[in-house]
């Protein structure tokens, strides 16, 4: 059997040796087309950063920016490092937000953006940073109670004028009228000691000194023990009071009888006796005295009637203090220095470009300054620092700069919605011109534009041509979009957008001169994100915000723009 199987073997490998060696060759490569999608990617990348395509030569201010976060600078993210190929300033206005750097108690904490720009330094690149002033993202609260009324709370109180415990037996004190006084102890034993008033038409005087912090005008009342009979004062004429500044005659004034406040005949009656001082109508004179002479007792034709404990009731009325107009500009300038001098110290080194000022204009008034005007349920960090500085706010706020920073740095105003409201350029004008009046110098105006494939090339262009008028620099930060979210893009959504941005280049080099032209920001070089706070989710970006930030066919837009 083996020798069998053995010689089977040996046939059968020879026999496909043998049909192995006859068999046909066959070549099992194949080729096959890339996608499209693939090759357009291929040739969007293969175009040289965007600002290779800059002629800086005849535009000596311009820059080719973008706006990015402090977070992409200190961790040296790989957009930022991707930025840095492409333009050559970087805006950060974003994230400058009163509200998140100062404390409670006014203290400021820049750390974060002080860590941005030592990183960002060793770039080389330009920086603009702002929004120095602005009406949202303030720290209201804080600034709000720095100038809050401050109410007193009113007090009040008693003193016990006299109680004659120290006074010798016997002594008497000076009287008005045909009798007399004498100091005596209590019949009753109860008392300890007090005045007996002896004669008709008889009435004690007292030298009164009331403590430092008190006035004859806090004064409310007086009040007294009294003991006596029916015929020598619980009835009669009623009781009298005077004050005078001093020992002598006085008019007195006519208050009830000690029996009408409820005093028993031939009985103490302890602190009943309450003769107000509103009687006396005091002049504002007399309200100030701290010291002046108390005349009191019951007109009788024949006194003979005890009185003890004369006690003094007093109120301070509450009240409250408000800040002029001065003490709130004075109070609030000094804020402002804080606030600019931290900055312009953090920035001093590396930027040379600020946005001081953040939407000044009115949008219903736009020949006017915004303001919160006399509102009182103004939205949560909401404050305008015009109202208490007046339209000097600016030229202020811009002189601190230049004094903390550099006195050659550019100065931008910013303002948006000029496409649909361009009456408000008109108004930055009137601003720029009357902070210039002061002394103040700008250099131009920063617009934000975003917008959209479908909007008017018309408005568009007016804008730009309201722009050039102004004779400063004008720089645009803008965004292009498309009406749509990321996922709802299509090829032509893609070619509209890019033709958009050619047209828009293009407009801003044919409008703006050559000597005006501050720059061009891109607000968002990456598709939005879905948790953004503006145009969420919105395919405004140059590139995708994800896949690695691929160019979209809005970059050869810019490139096509910008080589006009």
């Amino acid at each position: 059997m083996n020798k069998i199987c053995k010689i089977r073997l040996a046939i059968g490998i020879a026999a496909s040796i043998a049909l192995g060696s006859c068999a046909k060759f066959e070549n099992r490569n194949f080729e096959t087309e890339k996608p499209q999608q693939v090759i357009d990617q291929e040739a969007l990348d293969a175009y040289a950063p965007l600002k290779t395509y800059v002629n800086y030569s005849e535009q000596a201010h311009f820059k080719l920016g973008v706006e990015m976060n402090w977070t992409d600078l200190r961790s040296n993210s790989t957009l930022y490092r991707l930025m840095q190929a492409h333009v050559d300033e970087i805006s950060l206005t974003s994230e400058l937000l009163h509200i998140k750097a100062v404390g409670e108690d006014g203290q400021i904490n820049i750390s974060d953006l002080q860590d941005a720009l030592e990183k960002h330094a060793a770039s080389g690149m330009a920086t603009h940073l702002g929004h120095l002033l602005w009406h949202e993202a303030q720290a209201a609260n804080y600034l709000n109670n720095l100038v809050a009324d401050v109410n007193i709370p009113g007090e009040s109180g008693t003193i016990l004028l006299q109680n004659f415990e120290d006074d010798a037996l016997d002594q008497s004190y000076p009287v008005i009228g045909a009798g007399s006084t004498r100091v005596k102890s209590d019949p009753d034993g109860v008392s300890g000691k007090a005045l007996n008033v002896l004669g008709p038409q008889t009435f004690p005087q007292f030298e009164i000194s009331l403590p430092d912090d008190l006035k004859l005008g806090d004064c409310k009342s007086i009040t007294i023990d009294f003991k006596g009979a029916g015929c020598c004062g619980l009835y009669g004429a009623g009781m009298r009071m005077a004050v005078s500044n001093s020992l002598g005659a006085v008019s007195l004034v006519n208050y009830g009888s000690p029996s009408s406040y409820g005093a028993p005949d031939n009985q103490w009656f302890r602190n009943g006796i309450d003769l107000t001082f509103a009687n006396l109508n005091l002049s504002s004179a007399q309200k100030q005295l701290t010291n002046f002479v108390l005349t009191i007792g019951s007109a009788t034709g024949g006194a003979d009637y005890l009185i003890d404990n004369i006690t003094l009731h007093w109120e301070k009325t509450g009240q409250t203090i408000i800040k002029t107009a001065d003490e709130k500009r004075e109070i609030f300038t000094a804020e402002l220095d804080k606030w600019i001098k931290t900055i312009a110290e953090a920035g001093k080194e590396s930027v040379k470009s600020w946005s001081v000022v953040y939407q000044p204009i009115d949008e219903e008034s736009p020949s006017e300054i915004r303001s919160g005007g006399e509102r009182a349920d103004l939205p949560a960090n909401m404050f305008f620092w015009q109202d208490f500085l007046g339209k000097d706010y600016a030229s202020i706020a811009v002189k601190m700069i230049k004094q903390y920073a550099n006195a050659d740095d550019q100065i931008f105003f910013t303002e948006n919605n000029l496409i649909d409201n361009p009456a408000k350029i008109e108004g930055l004008i009137d601003l720029i011109a009357y902070t210039e009046s002061k002394g103040a110098s700008v250099d131009g105006i920063v617009a934000e534009m975003s917008m959209n494939v479908g909007d008017s090339k018309e408005k568009i262009v007016f804008t730009l041509q309201k722009l050039a008028e102004t004779n400063k620099l004008v720089k645009v930060s803008f965004d292009i979009g498309t009406g749509t979210s990321i996922n709802q893009m299509t090829n032509i959504l893609h070619q509209q957008q890019k033709e958009m941005h050619r047209w828009f280049v293009e407009a801003y080099h044919d409008i703006i001169p050559k000597a005006q032209r501050g720059g061009m920001t891109f607000r968002s070089p990456v598709d939005r994100l879905s948790g953004s706070t503006w145009r969420p989710n919105q395919p405004v970006g140059l590139w995708t915000n994800s896949g690695g930030y691929q160019r979209k066919p809005a970059y050869l837009g810019v490139i096509e723009g910008l080589q006009q």
